[in-house]
């Protein structure tokens, strides 16, 4: 079984390539998905946010409050270690299950979406690696359209990522997604004919 990891930085266009690649009958997991539900009502990080954070940064509804919390992180890069501890080791060990799983059942290749596989150091973990990146004025441009997220937080965002120039040296494969989507899908393609 071959083990895909797609990296890219925020507004890179990585989420597009991963819907494509589902499209074309890839099994794609989702870290960032992965997360997100354990965050959410009854979610199995939220006593540990509770109990790390307080009550403050837990919403009416039960869910962690994302806003509030993306907020003090990136103001306070210790505060961000201890989420990562609850959420981010866990979704890990999470990953770890499913290959082991997709092994036993067959699967011939499986892609993992990982914004942070080089934060994580956890590139190793994966036969290869693809890293989805675009210039960076179009990222925060992107980000803007789609998340409506303030431009002072997207640089935040973006310098709390590891450097595109780092990911794309040790990435096996690299997606430059500076154009349309047909040719995104195009330079997918291309790879898929080499798995």
């Amino acid at each position: 079984m071959k083990t895909i990891a797609i990296t890219g930085g925020i507004g890179s266009g990585k989420s597009t390539a991963t819907k494509y690649l589902q499209e074309q009958g890839y099994i794609v997991i989702d870290a960032d998905k992965m997360a997100r539900e354990l965050t959410e009502p009854g979610g199995r990080a939220i006593p540990y946010i509770r109990e790390h954070f307080g009550n403050a940064y837990i919403r009416e509804d039960g869910s962690m409050d994302r806003a509030k919390m993306r907020d003090l992180i990136f103001k306070d890069f210790s505060q961000k270690e201890i989420l990562e501890e609850g959420t981010t080791k866990v979704v890990l060990k999470d990953i770890d299950n499913i290959k082991a799983e997709a092994a036993e059942n067959g699967v011939h290749a499986i892609f993992f979406d990982i914004p942070l596989l080089f934060e994580t150091k956890t590139n190793r973990d994966y036969d290869y690696v693809w890293v989805v990146t675009a210039d960076r004025d179009l990222r925060k441009e992107r980000v803007i359209l789609r998340d409506g997220i303030d431009e002072h937080i997207i640089e935040l965002i973006i310098g709390s990522q590891s450097e595109e120039e780092d990911k794309i040296k040790f990435a096996d494969e690299v997606i430059y997604n500076n154009g349309s989507i047909e040719e995104l899908h195009k330079s997918i393609d291309k790879l898929l004919e080499t798995l």
